[in-house]
């Protein structure tokens, strides 16, 4: 009866108490997640809470650094260079992940060779978003609309999946669109409030509270299912678009060639962050459908396919940043 009570304290021990490896003293001391974007953007707010749960988990303190800057690509270097101890991670997401590759022939790393995938945290759709005044409530409407009207789209700036999601929306419902680009989405959905473009697209987070202030309309999301945070709002292949399937997903990293039992204790200790249930509903509040698929080699698979696909797309379009 004493081994059985010993035994059971000790596993309740071991949930409850911070992670620990053989052979082993990391962390010692606290780990960065590097964020390629500025302060209060989707991809920061994530990254804190997910370092919030880890610190707790790995009892030691996990901090935010932003290192924003050409897509991304600042961040990237800096991490893929970075001292290969497992302190400094890539808290990254698909532009810098698979989508700078096809668009920069100067790229300076490579995300499938200089990365280790440690976790994916769940991917994020893009809204397709109209100003109140358009007279058109869905997506077959909208494309009606562009083809009777000379048409445009706002992004957050070339390159990234807000235009990339437009080009890809073009060609296939089969109309022209005119890019109109701007720094950043805040001026992309000003420039929408204003009726000064057509349409724009950006991530489902940041335009929820536009629709909940009913300052302007959502037609579809470009994810393959719908968006946790937006239920009712259907997807565009549900709307007839069976080819547009855009996400942005989020992922912790490490550069290439940390020690194994550095990488094993952060695949360990990320496994119960994803599977902690308050993160989770922090992580759907902020827009983000959950994988299903979540171990490192799904995640490296991930990355392998959807780099190729969206160099078919780049490719396609001839969009290119240098």
């Amino acid at each position: 009866m004493k081994n059985t009570i010993r035994g059971l304290l000790l596993l309740t021990l071991a949930f409850a108490a911070p992670f620990t490896l053989a052979k082993s003293d990391f962390p010692s001391r606290a780990i960065t997640f590097v964020v390629p974007y500025p302060a209060g953007g989707p991809a920061d707010l994530i990254a804190r809470a997910v370092a919030t749960r880890m610190s707790t988990l790995a009892g030691q303190p996990v901090i935010v650094e932003n290192r924003a800057g050409a897509s991304g690509n600042i961040a990237g270097e800096y991490v893929a260079r970075a001292t290969k101890d497992g302190y400094t991670l890539l808290f990254g997401s698909s532009p810098v992940l698979v989508i700078n590759p096809g668009l920069y022939r100067s790229l300076k790393f490579n995300p499938l060779k200089d990365f280790e995938p440690v976790a994916d945290f769940g991917s994020m759709p893009n809204a397709v978003l109209v100003n109140e005044a358009l007279p058109v409530s869905s997506i077959p409407e909208l494309i009606a609309y562009s083809k009777a009207h000379p048409a445009t789209f706002a992004s957050a700036g070339s390159g990234g999946t807000t235009h990339l999601s437009g080009l890809l929306f073009a060609k296939a419902a089969g109309i022209s669109l005119m890019h109109v680009p701007y720094k950043g989405s805040a001026p992309a959905l000003q420039a929408l409030l204003g009726n000064q473009v057509t349409m724009t697209f950006t991530d489902v987070f940041t335009a929820d509270p536009f629709l909940k202030a009913n300052k302007l309309k959502i037609l579809g999301v470009t994810s393959a299912e719908r968006s946790a945070l937006l239920p009712q709002v259907p997807t565009l292949q549900e709307q007839g678009m069976k080819d547009i399937d855009v996400s942005v997903f989020f992922a912790l990293l490490a550069p290439a060639g940390i020690p194994s039992e550095v990488q094993q204790f952060l695949v360990a200790v990320s496994k119960r962050v994803q599977d902690d249930g308050e993160l989770q509903a922090q992580l759907k509040a902020r827009g983000l459908n959950l994988p299903s698929q979540r171990t490192p080699e799904d995640l490296r698979r991930k990355m392998k396919t959807e780099a190729e696909a969206w160099k078919r797309l780049i490719t396609a379009t001839g969009a290119s940043i240098d």
